[in-house]
């Protein structure tokens, strides 16, 4: 196993995981997985020589520069490596549970972030979206510790309408390929088939995922952060996460936090969409609000 007990971001997509997931890999004593593993899911070695050259005097600067500027070598979720170490990882039709490990992918699993994480970064940091994978992972990384990463739930509709991977336009099965319930399938006829409705039901489910999986994991090993507190505060949340995944809070990586600059962008909802597609959004997501401490915007749903 890897020196220390690796570390999970999870959460939804577009929910602020990936700028979370790249800040967090300034830090000097974290290993990660680049985008070279997406483009060539063998060079583990590649990989980990990058690692070793962001600390080297010669090539560093030039390395960071890379990642920071170029986003070439860019922190990864590198599904096309995972899918090779654990098949059916990279995009499973529901979530990942713990009776789904077998042995032979929990030996891969642990010998593959072994192999990723270098002597002189001994913390595995990986990041993953869309369904949480918490129990599975669990099973495989007893000792592991997870960081959800929540936001608002009309912002992250909102956006995942707007990139070009959303296949809700295709109709109920829709992103991910989730198949509905009679219920859910009556509520969206109900809505006149309303995409909004329809990629607020898929998140849901998402959400759904995510408090099941997650109430099992114990609270010493689990840490949810909300995006807007991240954005209000970064050196304070970075603060809080470092004692929890018991790193050092450097003076170097305290101003790698500030440099990054976080942004909020979650009002694009209220102007992106119509009233009466804000409502739908707000009614088919309310009480994945309330839980995580989103004021509601309307009284009642749409009629």
């Amino acid at each position: 196993m890897a020196t220390n007990p690796p570390i999970f971001i999870v959460g939804a997509g577009r929910s602020g995981s990936t700028a979370f997931h790249h800040a967090f890999a300034r830090h000097p004593h974290v290993s990660w997985v680049s985008k070279i593993l997406d483009v060539m899911p063998s060079a583990e070695k590649l990989n980990s020589a990058v690692l070793k050259g962001l600390d080297n005097p010669l090539v560093g600067t030039a390395l960071k520069r890379g990642i920071i500027e170029r986003g070439h070598l860019k922190p990864s979720e590198a599904y096309a490596y995972w899918e090779r170490i654990a098949p059916g990882f990279s995009e499973p039709f529901r979530d990942l549970l713990d009776t789904d490990l077998t042995e032979k992918t929990k030996s891969n699993l642990q010998q593959a972030v072994e192999r990723l994480t270098i002597d002189e970064r001994p913390t595995p940091l990986h990041k993953i979206t869309g369904w949480p994978r918490v129990g599975y992972l669990n099973v495989a990384f007893p000792d592991a510790k997870f960081i959800h990463v929540v936001r608002d739930g009309r912002a992250v509709v909102n956006s995942i309408m707007q990139i070009d991977f959303w296949e809700g336009w295709k109709g109920t099965k829709g992103w991910r390929g989730l198949d509905m319930t009679p219920e859910q399938k009556a509520r969206w006829e109900a809505s006149g088939q309303s995409f909004v409705t329809l990629g607020a039901m898929e998140l849901s489910d998402m959400f759904d995922a995510m408090v099941e999986a997650t109430a099992k994991i114990p609270s010493e090993r689990f840490l949810e952060i909300r995006y807007e507190d991240l954005c209000d505060d970064p050196t304070g949340t970075f603060r809080a996460v470092t004692d929890y995944c018991d790193l050092d809070y450097t003076d170097d990586f305290n101003q790698s936090v500030i440099d990054f600059g976080f942004r909020n962008t979650n009002e694009k909802w209220r102007r992106d969409l119509t009233e009466l597609q804000q409502r739908q959004l707000e009614a088919e997501l309310a009480r994945h609000l309330t839980h995580w401490g989103y004021p509601l915007a309307f009284d009642a749903p749409p009629s």
